[in-house]
């Protein structure tokens, strides 16, 4: 039986590039060891951060290969990576190679462009995901407003965990908790959901749903831990001091454009870590827009 026991915060780790957009491979483990040093047991490679649906699949597994070194083996992280966002047979090509340099998990995208219309359509294409690598625990990326894949997610774990041995939750990236307290009571005991909503870490975790990916985790690892803890502790007044400075901290960035080059930016602001403007097409943001992020996240007591 396939075991999956990654659970807590995990960062989706961005790709960093350089000016040229060339990838900067000597950036990673840096930045992994950044991670690891803040309590960071686990991060996820290739997600939308990660913008790995804009990059071949030769850089993607580069990538891949020197997190495997610099994350895991280095740093002792558990490497879950996203296959999805390709041609299904470059998907399937990307999760067999996972499978065999040592990669921990997968998550998955539905298809893009001849999308799933029913349950049963994302369930097979889930399914063909997982057959490609037995070995590994596989997850389904539940990204609705930008898959545009909208299908009810109870009713898709149950039939996933019926039809897939493999299959081992999903990131649930929705302000819907209503339907991701569904999901929980629908996933087995060696099942989770990741939540994909930093805004809503506090009141998910208040449901039952206590680990996240997040991007704001690579900014802020410390804080979204303290509003875990705080929840642990049912010390509510804390848990929503913290959570509401981190959602404010997100608005500071979500103001100046669009999710990943705001990130991108925000960063390198909060951690110095270089990770480059954003994959083109996509353009990174202006620096006025970087000091005026900079300057709300100094007055959160965030930066210096």
């Amino acid at each position: 039986m396939v075991k999956f026991t990654a659970r807590g915060l995990v960062p989706p780790v961005f790709t960093p590039l350089n000016d040229d957009y060339t990838i900067n491979f000597q950036a990673i483990e840096p930045y992994a060891k950044f991670l690891a040093d803040n309590g960071i047991k686990a991060v996820l490679v290739g997600g939308t951060t990660g913008e790995h649906m804009s990059l071949s699949i030769t850089d993607r597994k580069k990538i891949i290969d020197v997190w495997v070194k610099a994350g895991k083996l280095t740093n002792g992280l558990h490497l879950m990576v996203q296959v999805g966002g390709a041609p299904l047979a470059d998907v399937l090509n990307l999760t067999k190679y996972c499978s065999d340099v040592g990669v921990d998990s997968l998550l998955t995208l539905p298809e893009l462009y001849f999308k799933p219309q029913s349950i049963s359509d994302l369930v097979s294409y889930v399914e063909l995901v997982a057959k490609a690598a037995p070995n590994l625990p596989v997850l389904y990326y539940h990204i609705p407003g930008m898959s545009k894949v909208e299908v009810n997610m109870p009713n898709f774990v149950t039939e996933a965990t019926r039809r897939i041995p493999n299959f081992k939750g999903i990131k649930f990236t929705s302000n819907d908790l209503s339907e991701g307290a569904q999901v929980l009571r629908a996933l087995k005991e060696d099942q989770t959901v990741f939540l994909g909503a930093d805004t809503l870490l506090a009141p998910a975790a208040l449901l039952g749903i206590n680990s996240g990916i997040g991007t704001t985790f690579n900014l802020f690892p410390r804080l979204a831990q303290d509003i875990l803890a705080a929840i642990e502790k049912a010390d509510l007044v804390k848990a929503r001091a913290l959570q509401e400075i981190l959602s404010i901290a997100v608005e500071a960035h979500t103001a100046e454009g669009a999710w990943v080059p705001i990130m991108k930016a925000g960063m390198e602001i909060v951690t110095g870590i270089k990770v480059g403007p954003p994959a083109l097409p996509q353009r990174p943001i202006s620096e006025d827009a970087k000091k005026r992020i900079a300057t709300k996240l100094q007055a959160l007591k965030l930066i210096n």
